[in-house]
């Protein structure tokens, strides 16, 4: 059964119309009105809008010849930007990062197809929606980064509870056409391939833990495949597939891998069977960022997917690119 046969169109706004009731579930579509006005306060420095919302918006670029990171970064009380390429060809990875306090205005209402400004004189980051499509760019001192991901593409909302907070919510789009134009220290090149959005906005719990994958690529008759889970957080919420232009909801996933050595081969696969992936890394992006009342430890190896999908009875084999993630944070 399809994603639009199984749930709902995804909520207008956070707020479902009787004062602090969140509608909680997964849907399809982006909200509409990603105002959090009502949980935020007044917006100073211990309001609930610097000490407990976060958001961010992430691109994802692969192609056979460079691999892209992008994202920025709303913590509240500080902010971060960080842009990597890998040069496969070349076996060249660079990147860029920034942590600033209160990197994004008190009233800075975050969007999907918003626009996303963070950066210093030296590095700037900039995302914004138009034209169908979302345009990332960075400039920085040994990086040139210009991504476009066409839109807007199907994607799904997953909004959750969250331990002593008001809710959890993030906004997933996959298989999406990706053009990629960079200069690695002064060496340009571009990319075309595939590639996916991840929007957050909420209040995760002050404890989080949470691993993921998100893959581009093939199946073995032709067809483009993505998927991205996670696993221990959000209860499997917004785990799904797009193949043949299609999104499907996926169950509960399980990663299989040494946290010790997250660059030695990964296993992740859903409880039902659907998906069954191996991951090895080609390289990796780490952060460990510890800032008064917030910490965060971060690990995105990059590489390469192989495995088996299961779809419309029959067992496809997959080839892809992607990341996986290992992340623990207090915030």
């Amino acid at each position: 059964m399809s994603f639009d046969q199984l749930f709902p169109k995804a909520p207008r706004d956070f707020d479902a119309g009787n004062g602090r009731l969140v509608p909680f579930g997964t849907f399809r579509g982006p909200v509409e009105n990603t105002s959090t006005a009502v949980w935020d306060g007044n917006g100073g420095l211990l309001s609930k809008r610097r000490t407990q919302r976060k958001a961010w918006l992430y691109l994802g670029a692969f192609s056979e010849n460079y691999m892209v990171g992008f994202a920025t970064v709303d913590a509240g009380l500080v902010s971060n930007g960080f842009c990597y390429v890998y040069d496969r060809e070349r076996d060249v990875l660079v990147e860029e990062a920034v942590t600033l306090p209160l990197g994004f205005a008190r009233d800075f209402t975050p969007r999907v197809d918003g626009l996303w400004r963070l950066g210093t004189r030296s590095r700037q980051w900039n995302v914004e929606y138009r034209d169908d499509a979302w345009h990332a760019t960075f400039e920085g001192k040994r990086l040139s980064v210009n991504l476009r991901l066409h839109g807007p593409g199907r994607g799904l909302t997953a909004i959750a509870s969250s331990i002593g907070r008001p809710f959890a919510h993030t906004y997933k789009v996959g298989a999406l056409p990706a053009t990629i134009n960079v200069a690695v220290d002064g060496v340009r090149g571009i990319g075309n391939g595939g590639g996916s959005i991840d929007f957050t906005l909420g209040y995760p719990p002050r404890h989080t833990l949470w691993n993921w994958a998100s893959m581009y690529g093939h199946t073995d008759d032709g067809q483009t495949v993505a998927v991205n889970l996670v696993g221990q957080f959000m209860n499997g919420q917004e785990n799904g597939l797009w193949i043949g232009g299609k999104l499907s909801p996926l169950p509960q996933a399980t990663f299989e891998y040494d946290p010790a050595n997250p660059l030695a081969p990964w296993r992740i696969r859903t409880l039902d069977g659907t998906v069954d992936l191996t991951f090895e890394a080609e390289g990796q992006r780490r952060q460990n960022l510890n800032v008064g009342a917030m910490a965060s430890v971060f690990s995105q190896p990059f590489g390469r997917f192989t495995g088996m999908i299961r779809h419309g009875g029959q067992e496809l084999e997959v080839t892809g690119l992607g990341v996986v993630e290992e992340h623990t944070a207090v915030w």
